[in-house]
């Protein structure tokens, strides 16, 4: 094997890489292993940030912060995302590969009792985790092996190398092994060269997200398609994205597909490129994989209630589920839900009308939608609600990928209102400007995510969620996420709720 570079993480390196393959090195820079390459980085500390976030680096306190509600500060906040994180990094300790707060899987059941515990401890009434079955079987990937294959051609000492970031993408399967050659099959949104010869090659496709990965998953799933259909054995997806992230996306590309992150995909490419400048043979890929159907899995929901003077409802939802550490996705949502029901059960802030959080599990799980359960197993509940707000994503740092640079702010976010409705309109917007809470200017009528299992109840529907460059990647962590952020969008939350709660109902949905 050969030596690692000692820069596990930095950015800088990616960008090295991508220098020696355009040839602006020179040529002595270009001899030794693997065709002068610098090597691919490992993952480094998978519950670290994937570049450096420089010292001091924070955006600007919460406006009017020093006269905020207990309940609503922002390191308040965070200590309650760090114990939720610790499921997840509780979930890897225990030797999962593919690790998280997983609906159907141990971290996921002890979270959702540690949220009925806070429940409990603020006081919330009628608190109970809700147990529900799976609908559908879940695809589950318990071990696997990217290796190139080394080969004294491409340079003395060219041993294996270990791709580190690689991840399967759901409903792959290897049967023993695959081992075979590598080609370069294009970048994807443009338009594929039919003259590449696919057929019994691994074929890497090079994505470059304009955000996150969830930009480019339409075009990334059918390009795999095509490069099957014209005979791949196996299809990697190179991301082109700051660190090695490990990448949790594009399931269902139509065979064996993995993803591999920023450092390994530059290592892959400046490979293809420097044997095919060089006239040799193209480089061979061995993978292995181990999956496994998962079923009879259970799912669940942590519930509590706060009376308000009318037994009409207000649900206040945030998945609890995530993929790696999630603190983004939803560590922070779920967070600010706990600060919520500890600022309206204190009695001045007692609702108009009662409150029922929810922290569901099933996200990203199918056939366990929380949401979607949790309105079948609750239609008394269902009957009397007027309204659903979501939390999802609401306090990360924002990252630049041009740069590989977090910036001192959130990332921005979309707010969806699911009928328009001008006066929920017009109070998320003096919500915005009371809290500072970094919102997209308009607010559109499309409500993605978990709020489609309360699409059922006929009521409007509202939240706050993105889909940035740490969507669904293992670089989603603690140190990314704003503590002014949490701060800023647990009194937006607040704000907004207070108001919807006293609000007539035909200015709800008129």
């Amino acid at each position: 094997m050969c030596e690692r570079s000692p820069n596990p993480r930095g950015w800088a390196m990616v960008a090295l890489l991508v220098l020696i393959t355009r040839g602006a090195l020179p040529a002595a820079a270009q001899s030794g292993p693997w065709l002068g390459l610098q090597l691919p980085p490992g993952p480094g500390d998978p519950h670290a940030p994937p570049v450096q976030i420089p010292e001091g680096l924070s955006p600007p306190p919460a406006s009017g912060s020093e006269g905020a509600a207990p309940a609503l500060q922002g390191e308040r906040i965070r200590r309650d995302l760090e114990r939720i994180i610790g499921f997840s990094i509780e979930s890897r300790e225990a030797g999962d590969r593919m690790w998280g707060r997983i609906t159907g899987r141990p971290a996921l059941q002890r979270t959702a009792e540690w949220v009925a515990q806070r429940f409990r401890e603020i006081g919330l009434e009628e608190v109970e985790v809700q147990t529900y079955d799976s609908t559908e079987e879940m695809w589950w990937a318990s071990d696997w092996e990217v290796r190139v294959i080394g080969n004294e051609i491409y340079g003395p000492g060219s041993g294996d190398i270990l791709l580190e970031s690689a991840l399967p993408t759901s409903g792959s399967e290897v049967a023993g092994a695959i081992d075979a050659p590598l080609v370069h099959a294009g970048i994807v949104g443009e338009e594929p060269d039919p003259s590449v010869d696919v057929r019994g090659k691994a074929a890497v496709q090079l994505l470059r997200p304009e955000r996150g990965a969830f930009s480019a998953r339409g075009g990334t799933v059918a390009a795999a398609q095509a490069l099957f259909e014209r005979g791949a054995v196996a299809v990697i997806n190179a991301i082109e994205q700051p660190g090695n992230m490990h990448v949790r996306d594009f399931g269902n590309c139509g065979g064996t597909c993995f993803n591999v992150g920023g450092g390994d995909a530059a290592f892959l490419m400046g490979l293809l490129e420097r044997a095919a400048a060089a006239g040799l043979p193209e480089p061979r890929l061995h993978l292995a994989l181990e999956t496994e159907t998962l079923t009879n899995l259970r799912g669940q929901n942590a519930v509590g209630k706060i009376r308000g003077d009318s037994d009409e409802i207000v649900i206040v939802n945030a998945h609890a589920d995530g993929w790696f550490d999630a603190a983004g996705d939803n560590g922070d949502g779920l967070a600010v839900l706990i600060a919520l029901a500890a600022f309206f059960a204190e009695p001045p802030n007692r609702p108009a009308r009662t409150l029922v959080f929810v922290a569901s599990g099933g996200h990203h799980s199918r056939g366990m939608n929380g949401p979607t359960h949790f309105v079948r197993m609750n239609p008394d509940i269902g009957e009397r609600t007027r309204i659903v707000v979501n939390l999802e994503h609401v306090a990360q740092l924002a990252l630049d990928t041009r740069s590989a640079r977090f910036q001192p702010t959130e990332q921005p976010m979309s707010f969806g209102i699911s009928n328009q409705a001008p006066y929920l309109i017009e109070v998320a917007s003096r919500a915005r400007e009371r809290s500072g809470m970094r919102l997209n200017p308009t607010f559109p009528a499309t409500v993605p995510g978990d709020l489609g299992g309360y699409a059922p109840l006929g009521v409007p529907r509202v939240q706050a969620i993105h889909a940035g460059p740490l969507y669904h990647t293992s670089g989603d962590v603690l140190e990314t996420i704003s503590i002014p952020g949490l701060e800023r969008a647990a009194r937006f939350f607040a704000d907004f709720i207070a108001e919807v709660a006293r609000a007539p109902g035909d200015a709800l949905d008129p």
